[in-house]
């Protein structure tokens, strides 16, 4: 299925419940705490996450694209510049993304799965045409890069300051530069 589908997929039970499961990865989802979130200063980044999604879902119906589509555009774009925090609106984005701190974040993935979490300075694909593809409970922690045709399995994290150009398996950390497994103290 290609990204536009994926979109439509994901928000068939409705923008509200996509934008519940991302306020869930900081807080309880209710009502008080959205707004608390949205309209506190420590809530900065929520605010580009909600525009970011309204965008998704005016993109999949006509009328809605017509109506919303410009309005929550201008405002996504408002708030990229403001945190400092871009993400492709076209590429699909799974439920509960967590973008931590919002400055320097620049995502143009191929897919993004579900638990997605990100911290400031991150940078996933650095090419138009070599995108990473980062399946579910992902973390990205601070100033990392992650460029090329490569897939982040489901459960990996990606270390602080890492440059990482190759794919990473399930449950694994890697850290430096280049990021290399990092072995258990476990084990």
């Amino acid at each position: 299925m290609d990204n536009k589908g994926l979109i439509r997929e994901l928000y068939k039970d409705g923008l509200i419940k996509v934008i519940k499961s991302d306020l869930s990865r900081i807080c309880e989802p209710t009502i008080s705490n959205f707004l608390k979130w949205y309209t506190l200063p420590k809530g900065t980044v929520i605010r580009y996450v909600v525009w970011f999604r309204v965008v998704q879902w005016a993109r999949i119906n006509s009328i809605r694209r017509v109506l919303v589509g410009p309005v929550a555009y201008l405002k996504m774009r408002h708030y990229e510049f403001k945190y400092g925090v871009h993400a492709n609106a076209n590429i699909y984005v799974g439920k509960g993304l967590h973008i931590v701190h919002g400055n320097g974040v620049y995502l143009n993935c191929d897919y993004i799965g579900d638990n997605f979490t990100v911290y400031q300075g991150v940078t996933l694909g650095t090419n138009h045409e070599l995108r990473p593809t980062i399946l579910n409970n992902v973390t990205v922690y601070t100033n990392s890069v992650v460029c090329g045709g490569i897939t982040l399995h489901d459960g990996c994290t990606v270390g602080a300051l890492s440059y990482l150009d190759k794919d990473v398996e399930s449950g694994v950390l890697v850290a430096g530069i280049p990021a290399v497994p990092v072995k258990d103290e476990q084990s």
